[in-house]
């Protein structure tokens, strides 16, 4: 993360049972950290429940 080069740690959360939809990358550990960390992020405004993730973003940007 900028402006620090700081490592986002996004801890995997448990697997859904109810209402899985199988993806074409599902069995791609990388590919499918990479694309969930993107998702996230590309809308981290909106990120309201997970306190250690809004810490790590408020600790890097002074204006959040």
């Amino acid at each position: 993360m900028e402006p620090n080069n700081q490592y986002l740690c996004i801890v995997r959360g448990g697997p859904r049972v109810a209402g899985h939809v199988r993806l074409p990358f599902d069995g791609d550990e990388m590919l499918s950290l990479v694309l969930s960390k993107a998702f996230l992020l590309v809308e981290d405004d909106k990120i309201a429940a997970d306190i250690s993730i809004l810490s790590q973003i408020r600790q890097s940007s002074p204006s959040r």
